[in-house]
């Protein structure tokens, strides 16, 4: 579950300051209709005008261009609403002057609505203000002072349309954030199938490399020999190898199936340990080399078993990847070491082998027999678990060194 969230958290996310004018744009079928329904009127009033326009009085044509002026601010709002607000103060100066609202409170209830459901906060504020003040100065601007029936008659619309454009707003906004946590939820999706891919890899390089090339070396170092007994260890060998890899991979394949009750698919960090406990895993990895000529040192200080199951099994695999080294770089029959040191807090490991003399001259740690992955699935395993990994050449030796921190509370 931590993992998960983690990665939630990492998940990228819409952030920014917006402009003061930024609106989110309609939807095409809704522009579509309002610039449909703006033009209509628009040519409607337009030819009015145009076929009485001899005979029209003044005031008469002011009332057509108020009208015509609104609708054009409707079909504006399909561009963008926060243009169309602006646009719209020529409508309510026009309608102060003329002292007729009817084509200003319908722009005005279209302006709101689209305001209301795609521009930013800080610009509804200003635009209800303005869109107030407007109200206030109509009802005042009359003859006899103070007019309350224009003053509500403008205001309950104009409240209406702000509870309506407040609704759609919010299921908007509802909407675009569902839209952001799928998009999140695909992202993290996708973060776990590679990491699944990452730990798949790790584990299958982990239970079939060792076996592999315990097999292979096995096999070359013999190919000459004409001993039938040497020969019958050799085979002995790489059929408990063989088995041995057959085994662990049965195991991993179960717990990637979840067949054991209770065990996460993905629960294969005790894996290392599906032949014995942590101590024979290090004695069988000892027998291993020995039986390939090499002479290992083993040194075991503290209690491994103590050790909680997720340590014990990444400590394993990490021993079996050093030993898997140790077999395809170092000069055959050299001395190596291996160290495992268990305490209250940490359990580290220290792996040493000579460096064969080409190594030494360049400095090259690479292999025809190398993928590349042996190191990079240490460090991977080691940084999971919070510890820290080195490993170099020094005085002729290749030297890993691997701490790995104990949680308490994992302990069995």
């Amino acid at each position: 579950m931590a993992n998960v969230t983690a990665s939630l958290e990492r998940a990228p996310r819409t952030a920014g300051k917006t402009s003061f004018f930024h609106a989110e744009p309609l939807a095409w079928w809704l522009s579509a209709v309002l610039v449909l329904f703006a033009l209509v009127t628009m040519m409607d009033d337009l030819r009015h005008l145009l076929s009485n326009f001899q005979g029209s009085a003044p005031l008469e044509i002011m009332f057509a261009v108020d009208s015509i002026l609104s609708y054009a601010v409707i079909g504006l709002v399909a561009w963008r609403s926060t243009w169309a607000s602006l646009a719209s103060m020529a409508c309510l100066v026009s309608s102060l002057i003329l002292h007729d609202y009817g084509a200003a409170i319908i722009a005005a209830a279209v302006v709101t609505v689209s305001v209301l459901a795609t521009a930013t906060d800080r610009f509804i504020k200003v635009h209800l203000s303005v869109y107030f003040a407007w109200i206030v100065a109509a009802a005042s601007f009359r003859e006899g002072g103070f007019d309350g029936s224009v003053f509500w008659n403008l205001l309950i619309p104009l409240l209406v349309v702000t509870l309506v454009g407040g609704a759609v707003r919010y299921f908007a906004q509802q909407r675009r954030r569902s839209e952001q946590r799928v998009r999140d939820l695909e992202i993290l999706n996708e973060r776990l199938r590679e990491d699944e891919r990452q730990a798949l890899a790790r584990d299958l390089h982990d239970v079939v490399a060792h076996e592999l090339t315990l097999i292979t070396m096995q096999t070359m170092s013999r190919r000459r020999s004409g001993d039938v007994g040497e020969l019958h260890q050799v085979l002995e060998t790489v059929e408990g190898a063989a088995r041995s890899a057959l085994h662990e991979l049965r195991v991993m394949l179960r717990l990637l199936r979840n067949e054991n009750e209770g065990e996460h698919p993905r629960d294969v960090t005790g894996a290392g340990l599906s032949i014995g406990s942590l101590e024979h895993v290090v004695t069988s990895l000892a027998a291993s080399l020995r039986d390939l000529r090499f002479e290992p040192e083993v040194v075991i200080t503290g209690d491994l078993e103590a050790m909680p199951t997720t340590v014990r099994g990444t400590a394993a695999r990490i021993l079996q990847e050093a030993v898997t080294n140790i077999i395809k770089y170092a000069p055959a029959g050299s001395r190596c070491r291996i160290e495992v040191t268990a305490d209250e807090h940490e359990l580290c490991l220290r792996v040493a082998n000579p460096l064969p003399r080409s190594t030494q001259r360049t400095g090259d740690h690479s292999s025809e027999m190398s993928s590349g992955l042996g190191l990079r699935g240490i460090t991977e395993r080691v940084s999971l678990l919070g510890g820290h990994a080195e490993s170099g050449a020094a005085d002729g030796q290749w030297v890993l060194d691997v701490c790995l921190p104990v949680d308490r509370r994992e302990a069995l």
